[in-house]
């Protein structure tokens, strides 16, 4: 019988903690449109909590945002983990309505055009991809390329 570790135990309270205070926070969000600023401070909240499990380095993960996407497995992963906190995919499959919802109940006005295109362009992008961080990379780099006003945490 496998009996975990105290340390094991403790790091998985802290996880559980951090994903339920964002989840709570996305859930406050989702009443109302954010400013880019309140955008942006989410947006490092769930860096925070992806970039440690897949060691990704601060320079690797801004890189992103000059359209410079790292062909590793954890960089890969990274993002599957990225695009599952945000909602806009869960194991690689685009989560259409609710990211349209999101778009559409949490963004700025002059955000939702763009961000909305680049939904529309990649929803289906990824099918028949079976490796979800593969997915998740497929999904990231067609959203940077048809969304003018990409952000990426």
């Amino acid at each position: 019988m496998y009996v975990p570790s105290k340390m094991s135990f403790t790091s998985t309270v802290t996880a559980l903690a951090v994903y339920s205070i964002l989840w709570l926070s996305l859930q406050t969000l989702q009443v109302h449109t954010i400013s880019q600023e309140q955008l942006e401070k989410t947006a490092k909240t769930f860096r925070q909590v992806c970039q440690p499990k897949h060691k990704i380095s601060d320079a690797v993960a801004d890189d992103v945002n000059r359209g410079v996407f790292a062909d590793t497995k954890d960089f890969k992963c990274y993002v599957s983990c990225l695009l599952d906190i945000m909602q806009v995919a869960r194991k690689g499959k685009v989560n259409y309505e609710k990211s349209l919802k999101q778009i559409d109940t949490m963004l700025p006005e002059n955000m939702k055009p763009a961000f909305r295109a680049g939904l529309d362009a990649c929803k289906s992008a990824a099918l028949g991809v079976k490796d979800h961080c593969d997915a998740a990379a497929i999904l990231l780099q067609c959203f940077y390329k048809n969304n003018p006003m990409f952000v990426f945490p």
